[in-house]
């Protein structure tokens, strides 16, 4: 009789073949890259990184921002800040932003010109949140944090101009993933 299970073997397993336009990227950025991050590089990476838009950048658009501090994870309390047109009236959609930066780097400013293109074009409301960064704040500070940004976004969505119907999460890279973390945490949490 055959015999089905299947047995570890000595022989490594080879992982499948990426894309070959992306294995030439990935090449180009394992060159560039540290092979790892550790946790003593971080403070430097911190301060070596730009973050924000120069308030040019807003006005130029007739657009303004205002910080509100609110109660994040654990009542902790965190900075959001929200983004609009200059003297907008009404109701419409909203944009709330979780940035990028592998959840270690960056602030709520990161990845935002896009963000305000679409408060522009839209005419939106943008919330963008001030997450704790690991790893002196680690799971699950960060998406927690966000998740309560959330919160505080649909409570005051009436004061904010936006239609809570037409309220979505929007982030890329680590922002990304926060984002669909905290769309599922409000869909969890109701």
């Amino acid at each position: 009789m055959t015999d089905l299970i299947a047995r570890p073997t000595d022989r490594p397993i080879a992982p499948p073949p990426f894309d070959p336009e992306l294995e030439a990227v990935l090449a180009i950025l394992g060159e560039t890259l540290p092979p790892s991050i550790t946790p003593e590089m971080i403070p430097f990476m911190r301060e070596g990184a730009l973050f924000g838009v120069p308030d040019e950048f807003y006005t130029e658009r007739g657009i303004e921002r205002r910080d509100v501090t609110i109660p994040g994870y654990n009542g902790d309390e965190i900075l959001v800040t929200v983004i609009s047109k200059i003297g907008r009236t009404g109701t419409g959609p909203g944009i709330y932003h979780t940035h990028g930066g592998g959840m270690i780097l960056g602030d709520r400013f990161v990845g935002i010109t896009g963000v305000v293109e679409w408060v522009d074009r839209f005419d939106a409301v943008a919330v963008t949140v001030e997450y704790r960064l690991a790893p002196e704040f680690p799971d699950p500070f960060p998406v927690e944090d966000c998740y309560a940004g959330l919160v505080w976004t649909a409570e005051h969505a009436e004061e904010l101009g936006i239609d809570p119907a037409r309220l979505i999460i929007a982030g890329a890279s680590a922002g990304g993933g926060l984002a669909a973390g905290t769309a599922l945490l409000a869909r969890d949490r109701g």
